[in-house]
């Protein structure tokens, strides 16, 4: 096996392997590079090779810490079939390769969260005395993902509530079309004004216009996003974009407007995720990841309590993530950063 730095002219290569390999998505995304690039943590692309085919990709996002040393993270990756006969073999290629990669870089550990659920793994596969298990994940640590099958199928999976509501829409008059077109600045721009005013009502911060727009070229610019609007009358009630991969799409930024005290309800976030399920499937599109949701046991005071109960209501299976993995370059440093991070937590919790 052969473990490299991807080039350019790997990319069409590595959005195959992506789309073919089921544990991917869109944070792998050669495209989405440029968003990692903007949020100042430039992605370091590496390939595993077997018999001259990819059998593995790792995008590791480089975050710079002090005296030029750094800390790499490689969201949801890295990207393999881990129900390979030969994913124990390749894993432990890979790690090998990451950590000569990290030390060359002055990197003190790099940071794997693949997208596995949890209680799947089989034993073994991920080890090594270097490795340190961490339970939490920077992604949201929760899914939903959803089958789609034919309407009729579909629309039967939701809960009644759902149903009622995307039947509602329709008959309210709301209406939902799609943009695919990545140099269409007015529906990123629309879109990310709804999601502010949604963030601003559950007391969210709200990302920059810039990141929208940097992700929405990128991604619908290689025809792979889109965005629905839900509008009744002219007037936008709802928007979100969906990014597909291969086989699976991913239910990415969203955003809706609040009825008025007294103004009829007319459930067009509804509409729009019944309508992006029906575009996703029609590209080809087999599961639709609802892209996160609160903790197993949250209550109703968690911050995604709300958001959590929305996506339950259109079925599918709720998955949790694994965990993490770091991968450790450097221990003296690995080991001194987690005391600082460490006392940091008390003196916090004392000053509160």
């Amino acid at each position: 096996m052969r473990f490299r730095p991807a080039i350019e002219a790997d990319a069409d290569a590595w959005q195959a392997f992506l789309a073919a390999t089921p544990a991917g998505d869109f944070l792998h995304d050669w495209a989405w590079g440029e968003v990692a690039e903007l949020d100042g943590q430039p992605q370091r692309r590496y390939l595993l090779e077997q018999d001259g085919a990819i059998v593995a990709i790792v995008a590791a996002q480089e975050r710079s810490l002090v005296a030029g040393r750094s800390f790499w993270y490689v969201p949801h990756g890295p990207v393999l079939d881990w129900g390979s006969p030969a994913a124990a073999e390749r894993v432990r290629a890979l790690l090998i390769g990451l950590r000569v990669a990290a030390k060359q870089h002055r990197a003190i550990a790099v940071k794997l969260e693949p997208r596995l659920a949890l209680g799947v793994l089989e034993e073994g596969v991920i080890r090594g005395g270097r490795l340190r298990y961490v339970p939490e994940t920077l992604q949201v640590g929760q899914t939903r993902i959803v089958e789609l099958s034919d309407d009729e199928a579909l629309l039967a999976s939701f809960d009644k509530d759902t149903r009622y509501a995307v039947r509602r829409a329709e008959r309210e008059g709301v209406s939902v079309t799609a943009v695919e077109d990545g140099s269409d600045g007015r529906a990123i721009d629309d879109l990310h004004g709804l999601v502010g005013e949604t963030q601003r009502r559950a007391g969210f911060p709200m990302p920059p216009l810039e990141r929208y727009r940097v992700a929405w070229r990128a991604l619908a610019g290689a025809g792979r996003a889109a965005i629905l609007e839900a509008r009744r009358e002219g007037e936008l009630l709802a928007s979100g974009m969906v990014v597909f991969e291969g086989a699976r799409s991913y239910y990415l930024f969203s955003g809706s407007r609040r009825e008025e005290r007294g103004e009829a309800k007319r459930y067009a976030s509804y509409a729009l995720q019944w309508q992006m399920m029906r575009l996703a499937r029609g590209r080809g599109v087999s599961h639709h990841d609802l892209w996160g949701v609160a903790p197993p046991g949250a209550g109703p005071d968690h911050a995604w309590h709300g958001v959590g109960m929305f996506k339950k209501g259109f079925g599918g299976v709720e998955v949790v993530w694994a965990g993490s993995w770091d991968l450790v370059a450097d221990p003296t440093l690995y080991r001194l950063r987690a005391a600082t991070g460490i006392m940091r937590g008390w003196v916090g919790r004392l000053r509160r």
